[in-house]
């Protein structure tokens, strides 16, 4: 299976995220692109996600060649 370069970053990256928002996700072992990219959308939303955050996470992943799970 193809790995890209990005799955192994932090998503720290994600500067337009809050703080709050980061540390949910961390604390439900959401800590590199690579392990975000295996959550939908609604998965995500459970964690306090809103669609605005949903939306720049989709066009960040995209830019890096990545997405959400369907």
């Amino acid at each position: 299976m193809y790995e890209s370069k990005y799955e192994k970053q932090s998503i720290d990256r994600l500067i337009f995220i809050s703080e709050g928002n980061l540390i949910q996700m961390k604390n439900n072992n959401i800590r590199t692109l690579g392990e975000l990219s295996k959550y939908t959308e609604l998965e995500l939303k459970n964690y306090g996600l809103n669609d605005n955050d949903l939306l720049n996470i989709k066009n960040e992943l995209r830019l890096l060649g990545m997405g959400l799970k369907n």
